[in-house]
């Protein structure tokens, strides 16, 4: 099984608490950079190389997921778009449900490929017609970024084209072994219809009816080794992080890129869309290492990984990892779940995770292993200028009132830590109406205060849906965990996200809020680590644009943000390192992460520059 059906029952860590590949190998690289970016949420540049891979990848799957005896080779690329999914947004397992490849009707025998070279160019055909779709879509995730950096001209389509043809081309030599090598039995056991428990994606869902349609009764066929040997691999049209493969104990998750497993072997591949140069190709071998480990454990420690390859496609190279032995799985694993407990407990602190980096290592084209570089992890990172490591320091001001111009009485700044956003109230339900987003639309009332619940969120961090499924006038509820906060009406607003939960109740609960005790400013000092800056346009036609500051204190880090002519020109005086306060801020949350949204009352100003 390459993905997990979580139950949500015995699930006591939950989705936002495990451990994963990308955060051991930034921890190993230098423990301060994972806690910048995994406790303090730092989002490092984005840059349009990062969307580029995802593009590339997303096409590439989207070819491998169609079949030459369904598709023709200029068929749209929404042929086998709108997979059924469900709640949780997996593909569906209803058998109710009509999937996509079900409408189709087999190609003529006259239309389909005869050669590997007639498949291959079909096959680049349909990465024409995908290609182009999803590196737009990137381009657009890209463009609303807030923290999107240099230039989507610089995106070379020639090169994205060639690294998902030579990724093809690997594709090929799977097909070619399956076409040579495939088994009696097994080749009987797909035309019988018979599919695993999580079939490759090929638009047919989990359960067919008598003999595949596209089965031949002779001597294997080309076209039957293409679907025979599709690996599986994450259906584009999932719901994000929806298709990962979650340790049984639930505190490690891997999402695999492609699972060959046609000869009853079971090869991970990672695809790269690079040439492995650099130091990250280390990375990439440990974590090809963990996922033989996740495999192994959620296949009861039975099954073990036959091959690791990473797909260096833009220098067109495989490189083959070595297996790890059962004794090193074993080892792995201990070793993980300690670093979790480390990681994931709840009173780490800024100190627990010195900067301490690890040495650069060396990799040539295809991730060729060479002499390490003359170079220092801290020169390249994105934090050199607030890390002790570079040339900032953990350096903050004892005291907690600033004078600033402008004001006569000094202000009193609270930290980080002890913005509360959050509160639990018993109050009464005045209106409930159905939206479109099926999520309801409710008011409450509490006393004479009133205010109005805005669900963000199908899923409460545990799983559940976080409202009831009735709800109607007159109730009386439990809201707990929802971030107050006042729109721009100056109404009052009951946030709920991944933490918030409404339940229906008749107990007598005796400690819970009121909504008159909400807070709605609060003033704050911290160093600079970076601007944002949004821009778009909005329903009305009018273009909008939002400007903002990721800072920190000894206690944590804030997002603050607000429209652009809201701030002064201070925000553009200031730089990365400098401590600035921040006055008459409202605060906000998503999750674990503290917000804060400034208005035309609020002050921005520099306590002193780097």
């Amino acid at each position: 099984m390459p993905a997990t059906i979580v139950d949500q029952d015995k699930d006591v860590v939950g989705p936002f608490n495990r451990l994963s590949a990308s955060q051991v190998n930034s921890f190993q690289s230098c423990p301060r950079l994972w806690f910048y970016e995994k406790n303090l949420h730092f989002k490092f540049p984005q840059v349009p190389v990062l969307f580029v891979g995802r593009a590339v990848e997303d096409a590439f799957c989207r070819m491998l997921r169609e079949s030459p005896g369904l598709i023709s080779s200029n068929a749209s690329s929404e042929t086998l778009s709108k997979i059924p999914l469900d709640q949780n947004g997996q593909p569906d397992r209803d058998d109710e449900k009509i999937w996509p490849s079900q409408r189709i009707l087999p190609l003529p025998e006259k239309l389909l490929p005869k050669s590997l070279s007639q498949i291959r160019d079909w096959a680049i055909s349909r990465i024409d017609s995908h290609l182009p779709v999803s590196l737009d879509l990137m381009r657009l995730e890209w463009e609303k970024d807030e923290r999107k950096a240099g230039d989507w001209s610089d995106v070379n389509y020639a090169y994205c084209r060639e690294m998902c043809i030579n990724g093809l081309d690997m594709h090929i030599k799977e097909l070619e072994a399956c076409y040579e090598n495939l088994g009696d039995d097994d080749l009987q056991t797909w035309r019988d219809g018979n599919r695993m428990m999580w079939p490759s994606p090929d638009g047919f869902g989990f359960n067919l009816t008598g003999s595949h349609p596209l089965a031949s009764t002779a001597k294997i066929t080309l076209l039957e080794a293409w679907e025979i040997c599709r690996p599986w691999f994450v259906d584009p049209d999932a719901a994000k992080f929806s298709l990962n493969s979650i340790h049984p104990d639930f505190w490690f998750q891997g999402e695999y890129d492609l699972v060959y497993r046609w000869d009853g072997n079971i090869k991970i591949v990672d695809l790269k869309a690079s040439l492995g140069k650099g130091d990250r190709s280390g990375d990439y071998v440990k974590q090809l290492r963990m996922y033989a480990m996740l495999w192994w454990v959620t296949h009861d420690k039975k099954e073990m990984v036959s091959e690791l390859e990473v797909w260096y496609l833009g220098a067109n190279k495989i490189k083959i990892i070595p297996n790890p032995s059962e004794k090193e799985l074993k080892k792995m694993e201990e070793e993980l779940n300690l670093l979790w407990k480390e990681l994931k407990s709840s009173d780490i602190s800024i100190e627990n995770f010195p900067p301490i980096p690890s040495p650069v290592r060396g990799f040539l084209e295809g991730g060729v292993e060479t002499a390490s570089p003359n170079e220092k992890r801290c020169e390249r990172c994105d934090w050199k200028v607030i890390c002790p490591g570079g040339s900032g320091s953990d350096e903050f001001p004892v005291n907690k009132s600033f004078s600033i111009p402008g004001t006569i009485t000094p202000i009193e700044v609270t930290r980080i830590e002890e913005l509360d956003p959050r509160l639990s109230i018993v109050c009464n339900v005045f209106s409930v109406f159905d939206t479109k987003n099926n999520r309801p639309s409710i008011t409450v009332s509490q006393g004479n205060s009133m205010a109005k619940i805005d669900i963000l969120v199908d899923k409460h961090q545990d799983g559940q849906r976080p409202w009831p499924e009735q709800i109607s006038k007159g109730d009386r509820i439990l809201v707990e965990n929802a971030v107050v906060t006042v729109n721009w009406k100056g109404e009052l607003v009951l946030k709920i996200d991944p933490l918030g939960l409404i339940s229906i109740t008749d107990k007598e609960i005796k400690e819970y809020s009121d909504l008159m005790e909400f807070r709605a400013r609060w003033n704050v000092v911290g160093k600079l680590v970076y601007k944002f800056d949004k821009k778009g346009i909005g329903r009305n036609g009018k273009q909008w644009h939002r400007k903002g500051v990721m800072i920190m204190d000894p206690s944590g880090s804030m997002k603050i943000s607000g429209w652009a002519n809201d701030w002064s020109s201070q925000y553009d005086m200031s730089q990365i390192g400098d401590l600035v306060l921040i006055a008459n801020t409202g605060i906000d949350a998503w999750a674990s992460q503290v917000r804060g949204d400034i208005s035309r009352n609020s002050k921005i100003q520099v306590i002193s520059s780097t």
